[in-house]
């Protein structure tokens, strides 16, 4: 027998909501385990299907369940899914029921129905083999161990007033996932995104994406995407999952993680993978079974035809741009010789002023030299 890891959050702020798939709403919360949690979890179920499915129309499937984690606590897990034009009013009806639940308004009936369901279970002939499942891992996990009389028991003690305990402890740790919208009109506050900072090191550009870049350094590895680095220390390293062609997850304490796939990354050689293999703490690294050719992941190609298009409307640009920039710097250019002409033709001539125009002149210059650069370099690609 293993004690199970205590829960922990990465999270500095709850409750916090990330941006997920779009036509799915969920919710994660680690409660204290106990039979009105356990009763909550059903409710909770019931009053989303109700609400969004029943009355609402908003989705097809609206759920909830209730997973021991360890001896004292377990996770919630809420569910409900939704049409890419309903997402709106999932996401809102979501967030009411739980409001709902958590401001105490959850009716006798509600919990009298749920608890009905719960004691049928007790009911059954083979009630025996039923439970030995949950008992077992009870037993492996150090809780206690009810016999039915006393299931039954804390079942009818559960009062409406614990559930809305259990609702505000819900809520104080929950994570919501939401498609891609903020709610922090809600209450919640946006998890953390990005890493505050990024390793250096050896640089490998996507081959998929020219604007991500892996960087496998001395202290750890970060993801440099344009919205911003995700970057995992090997001393913070809470695990990295190795494959025998190369691949490697690293998740950090943080809850970030960075996957090395050398098939994705150009210049990801043997010598970088075991590099980065010795910079992580030897028990943090979990060696994986090797996968089928195909599970392998390859660099996505797109159509020959798609990309002689994208890079012809690539290089149209540039040279419009650069037409544009070119015209002007050599019309400015035209009036700064005449001015320059006229005033040494003159007995007191104002130096100052042929000066700022030419100063003016010099950054249309170097904008029309960086132009031509950037098209030559896009033509040659």
């Amino acid at each position: 027998r293993l004690p199970a890891p205590a829960a922990t959050s990465a999270l500095p702020v709850t409750p916090a909501y990330i941006s997920g798939d779009d036509g799915h709403v969920v919710l994660t919360s680690v409660l204290r385990r106990s039979t009105a949690a356990s009763v909550f979890a059903d409710v909770l179920g019931r009053a989303l299907f109700q609400d969004l499915r029943q009355e609402g129309g908003y989705s097809y499937s609206a759920e909830a369940d209730y997973s021991p984690r360890d001896a004292e606590s377990a996770t919630l897990t809420a569910y409900a899914d939704a049409l890419p034009q309903k997402q709106d009013a999932v996401v809102g009806g979501f967030v009411d029921t739980l409001a709902r639940l958590r401001a105490g308004r959850i009716e006798q009936t509600e919990l009298d129905s749920v608890r009905g369901k719960l004691l049928k279970v007790y009911d059954a002939p083979d009630l025996g083999a039923a439970v030995l499942p949950s008992y077992a891992l009870s037993l492996l996990l150090g809780h206690r161990i009810l016999t039915p009389d006393q299931h039954r028991a804390e079942l009818n003690a559960v009062t409406t007033q614990d559930l809305h305990e259990v609702a505000r402890q819900a809520w104080d740790t929950a994570l919501l996932q939401v498609p891609g919208r903020a709610v922090d009109w809600a209450g919640l506050t946006l998890a953390p995104q990005f890493s505050t900072a990024a390793v250096t090191g050896t640089r490998h550009r996507s081959l998929e994406n020219e604007d991500v870049t892996l960087v496998i350094g001395a202290q750890g590895v970060s993801l440099l995407t344009p919205r911003g680095p995700v970057t995992v220390s090997y001393d913070a390293c809470a695990a990295m999952t190795a494959r025998p062609d190369g691949a490697r997850t690293l998740t950090g304490l943080d809850g970030f993680s960075v996957t090395v796939e050398p098939t994705l990354y150009k210049g990801v050689t043997p010598d970088r993978i075991a590099a980065l293999d010795a910079a992580v703490p030897g028990e943090a690294i979990v060696r994986m079974p090797a996968r089928e050719p195909d599970h392998i992941p390859q660099p996505r190609k797109r159509p020959p035809a798609a990309r002689a298009a994208g890079a012809g409307g690539s290089v149209r640009g540039w040279t419009a741009a650069l037409w544009l920039v070119g015209l002007l710097a050599a019309a400015w250019g035209v009036l700064c010789g005449v001015v320059t002409a006229d005033e040494s033709a003159l007995a007191d001539p104002e130096w100052d002023a042929v000066t700022g125009l030419w100063i003016m002149e010099l950054p249309l210059l170097l904008a029309t030299w960086k132009l031509f650069a950037a098209r030559r370099r896009r033509t040659r690609s």
